[in-house]
């Protein structure tokens, strides 16, 4: 299992990484104050990972949804897979997760980007 906090912290450095990304970071610098959005980011992920919710006023999570108007392509998906990836093991590295939990996420991440990818 894999902290609240620590996910919430994975997810900020990755969008910190992300935003500055020049293939899909355009999609993350239009949201106007983007890291008040990241708890909720956050939580879905804390649901996905460990069937828990920070805070439940996140919910409903409509994922594919709210991605579909953003027309993402094939190649963003597989950056954003990929940036998720080198971030998740920065934290190996740094041991705030482990190798398991790292490909435990990256189980979900792929999931995520298939059912995306089934929408474009």
């Amino acid at each position: 299992m894999i902290s609240y906090p620590t996910i919430l912290e994975i997810i900020s450095s990755f969008y910190q990484i992300a935003m500055k990304d020049i293939m899909i970071g355009y999609h993350f610098r239009v949201i106007e104050d983007f890291d008040s959005h990241l708890p909720r980011i956050a939580d879905f992920w804390n649901l996905q990972l460990n069937g828990e919710l920070h805070d439940k006023s996140h919910l409903p999570f409509e994922i594919l949804k709210v991605h579909i108007p953003l027309k993402i392509n094939k190649g963003e998906v597989y950056r954003w897979t990929k940036l998720f990836g080198q971030n998740l093991d920065a934290f190996v590295v740094k041991k705030a997760i482990t190798d398991e939990d790292k490909m435990i996420w990256m189980k979900k991440v792929d999931l995520f980007a298939t059912r995306l990818l089934a929408t474009i």
